[in-house]
């Protein structure tokens, strides 16, 4: 969930914000007091802080990175042959269809309401949670979900992104 949650927030440095995020866990773990939801808050928490850093760093290099599809029709091109069914490679190539389609989802929302809307439905956080993550009201996390839903809605025909 986490993973899912960094991606889909920045595909390029999710995993390394995820490695600074379980450091920083390490780092702070005999310090939390809390139960299971209280440490996934606590987690995600931590993450959301990391993400808005490594923005913050990579707003100030000027470096771009090559896009994850240029990489995968490269690879793709170099392999010339499709993968088994058992081989590991498909499971992850399926992950990262779903990573790209939920990104296709997320895209047209406000920064805000895509981080609202990703901890409530990828993560699982209720609406006083994902307000203890974000330093909101939960009245403003109802109402950011809201819009970002109605705005899906207006964009994908009934029955499309339910299975």
């Amino acid at each position: 969930m986490l993973l899912r949650y960094l991606r889909s927030q920045g595909p390029d440095i999710a995993d390394d914000v995820a490695s600074d995020v379980w450091i920083a866990v390490s780092r702070q773990l005999a310090r939390f007091v809390g139960d299971e939801s209280g440490f996934r808050r606590w987690l995600f928490t931590i993450a959301r802080r990391r993400l808005i850093e490594a923005r913050r760093k990579q707003a100030r290099q000027r470096s771009a990175a090559v896009p994850a599809d240029e990489i995968e029709q490269i690879s793709r091109a170099g392999a010339g042959a499709r993968f088994a069914a058992d081989d590991p490679a498909t499971h992850v190539v399926d992950q990262v269809s779903a990573q790209q389609a939920l990104g296709i989802v997320v895209a047209d929302l406000t920064p805000d309401q895509a981080e609202v809307v990703l901890l409530r439905v990828v993560a699982g956080f209720g609406v006083a949670e994902v307000a203890a993550i974000t330093d909101r009201t939960p009245a403003s996390v109802r109402v950011l979900c809201h819009r970002a839903l109605r705005r899906l809605r207006t964009r994908f025909p009934e029955g499309v992104l339910v299975e």
